[in-house]
């Protein structure tokens, strides 16, 4: 079962779907392939958030990681597609400080 499905890539940047839940259970696999996409050359990654319905500690701990991985690169990482519970907890935690925060579909332009 695909974890993270690749929306778009090009050259160094990609969107990539995450699954409608991301935690405990998820995290690790998600964590796998995000970590693949990275170390084949990925710098600005947006994480597709539309069907994602729920995000745990887990899933928090993973971003920040991603952030600063992407961030020392030079790169950078969105997230978007957040439903309302989502980007308020983001918000709460600081997140839209670092990272781009967008409800809605991404963008693949």
């Amino acid at each position: 079962m695909e974890v993270l499905h690749i929306i778009e890539r090009e050259g160094d940047r990609v969107v990539a779907q995450l699954p409608e839940d991301v935690d405990l259970y998820t995290t690790p696999s998600v964590v796998t392939a995000v970590d693949a996409l990275i170390d084949s050359g990925c710098r600005h990654l947006v994480l597709d958030a539309t069907h994602t319905l729920h995000m745990d500690s887990t899933g928090v701990s993973a971003l920040v990681g991603w952030y600063q991985r992407l961030d020392g690169a030079g790169g950078s990482l969105g997230v978007t597609g957040l439903h309302d519970g989502l980007l308020r907890m983001f918000t709460i935690l600081g997140l839209d400080t670092v990272m781009s925060l967008k409800p809605g579909p991404a963008t693949t332009a």
